[in-house]
C-alpha cells in the first residue's frame, strides 16, 4: 500500500522505530515492565499522526496548484542541476511544498533529468533550435498528463536571452513564475507570475521605456526593433543593421538591468504594445536586443508563434540571425 510505504519511510517512523528498540531493550535491562503500556500508547498516537499527516502530503500533491521547477541551460558552463536545486531550495522555503524534490520522484517519479534542459547544439542551426525546444514541449506535456491537479512551472533559463524568447514560444498558455539569476549574490529570485492574461494587456502610456525613430522610410517591409532592458546599448552601427530602413529604438528609462523588484509584467506590457503596434505596420519584424533571460522568455510567451518575428543573436560586436517564431508553430 502507497500509504503504508510512506508512513514506513517517514523520518518520525524511523526514528519510532529507533526509539522503540533502544526503549524496549532498557525498560528489560532495568525490569521497568510496567511502563510498556504507557510506551505501546505513545507509539500508537504517533503512528496515528503519522498516517494523518501522510494522508494530507497525498492530498496536497492530489489536488493542490504543484510547482514544477525547469531549468533551461543554453550556452553556459554553469550545471543546469546547480540552478535546479536553488530552485528547489526557494520552492520549498516559500510554497506549503516541503520536501519537494523528494515528494516529486516518490509521487510523481520526477527527477533531475526530466527538469533540466541543456543545450548542447549548434547556436544558430535552426533545427536543432527547434528539436529542443520540441522535447521541453514534449516533457511539459509529459508531466501534465502525469499530474492529477493543476501544474505550474517555475523556470529558469540562462545562457543566452534571445533562446529563451523561442522558450517562451515553448511556454505559451502555461501558468507559469519566471526566475532571474542574481549575479551579486549567486541566486535567484521571481521576476513575475504569468497566470493570465495580464501580461499581454496593451498600455495606455510608456512608463518604463522611452521610444524614438532611428530612421524611418515610405517602405514598410521590415522594421528593425532594438530594446535595451539591460547594462549596454544597442550598436545600431553594426554591420548586418546597416541594411535596415526603418528603426526603432525601446529604451529602458533606468541604467542597468531591471532590478528585482521591479514590476517586471509592466516592462513586458510597454514592450508588448508597442510590438503589437508595429507588426499591423509592416510585414516582418527584426529583433535586437539587451535584456535579461527571464524578459525574453515574457516576450516569446506574449508573441506566441504567429506573428514575422526575426530574432537576431549579438556576438562579436555583430547580430546574427538565429530564427523567426512564427517557424515554430508547425512544431507546437
Amino acid at each position: 500500500m502507497p500509504v503504508l510505504r510512506d508512513m514506513l519511510e517517514h523520518s518520525i517512523v524511523q526514528l519510532l522505530t529507533l526509539f522503540m528498540f533502544v526503549g524496549g531493550f532498557l525498560l528489560d535491562y532495568f525490569n521497568k515492565n510496567e511502563y510498556f503500556f504507557w510506551a505501546i500508547i505513545i507509539v500508537g498516537l504517533t503512528l496515528i499522526t503519522v498516517y494523518f499527516d501522510v494522508k494530507r502530503i497525498r492530498r496536497m500533491y492530489e489536488i493542490e496548484v504543484l510547482p514544477i521547477p525547469i531549468v533551461v541551460n543554453v550556452g553556459s558552463d554553469e550545471p543546469a542541476k546547480y540552478r535546479l536545486q536553488q530552485l528547489f531550495t526557494l520552492l520549498e522555503k516559500k510554497t506549503p511544498f516541503k520536501a519537494l524534490q523528494t515528494n516529486l520522484k516518490r509521487y510523481r517519479n520526477l527527477v533531475e533529468d526530466d527538469l533540466t534542459f541543456t543545450y548542447y547544439g549548434d547556436m544558430y542551426d535552426k533545427e536543432q533550435i527547434k528539436s529542443f525546444m520540441q522535447i521541453i514541449r514534449y516533457q511539459l506535456k509529459k508531466i501534465k498528463h502525469a499530474t492529477p491537479n493543476k501544474v505550474e512551472f517555475h523556470v529558469i533559463s540562462y545562457g543566452r536571452p534571445s533562446y529563451s524568447i523561442f522558450l517562451g514560444v515553448t511556454l505559451e498558455n502555461e501558468d507559469v513564475v519566471v526566475y532571474q539569476n542574481d549575479p551579486d549574490n549567486d541566486d535567484l529570485y521571481q521576476a513575475a507570475v504569468l497566470d493570465n492574461r495580464n501580461y499581454k494587456n496593451i498600455i495606455d502610456e510608456y512608463e518604463k521605456f522611452s521610444h524614438k525613430v532611428i530612421k524611418e522610410s515610405e517602405t514598410r517591409d521590415t522594421l528593425l526593433v532594438g530594446l535595451k532592458a539591460s547594462s549596454h546599448d544597442i550598436n545600431f552601427n553594426a554591420p548586418s543593421l546597416q541594411q535596415y530602413k526603418n528603426i526603432v529604438y525601446l529604451r529602458a528609462n533606468h541604467n542597468g538591468t531591471i532590478e528585482k523588484n521591479e514590476d517586471w509584467v509592466r516592462y513586458n506590457r510597454e514592450i508588448f504594445t508597442l510590438l503589437n503596434q508595429k507588426q499591423t505596420e509592416y510585414k516582418e519584424i527584426v529583433f535586437v536586443h539587451n535584456m535579461p533571460e527571464s524578459l525574453g522568455v515574457m516576450i516569446g510567451m506574449t508573441i506566441g508563434n504567429y506573428w514575422n518575428f526575426k530574432v537576431l543573436q549579438y556576438e562579436n560586436g555583430d547580430y546574427k540571425y538565429l530564427m523567426n517564431t512564427n517557424e515554430m508553430k508547425y512544431y507546437f
